[in-house]
């Protein structure tokens, strides 16, 4: 997967976010297809209610 420069880092919201590329290359030819994606995480109380919805 490629994924854009600069990792995963604090996002706008307080939480950490990388982002997928938009565009495949030779070495990660898997990518966002065209779209640039965002990937947050989620905050604990989403989680928390997440493990009780499992449990």
């Amino acid at each position: 997967m490629r994924f854009t420069p600069g990792g995963i880092r604090k996002g706008a919201a307080g939480y950490e976010v990388c982002f997928l590329h938009p565009k495949g290359n030779d070495a990660t030819p898997l990518s966002g297809e065209g779209v640039l994606i965002e990937l947050i995480q989620a905050p604990s109380e989403v989680i928390e209610a997440f493990a009780k919805v499992q449990a």
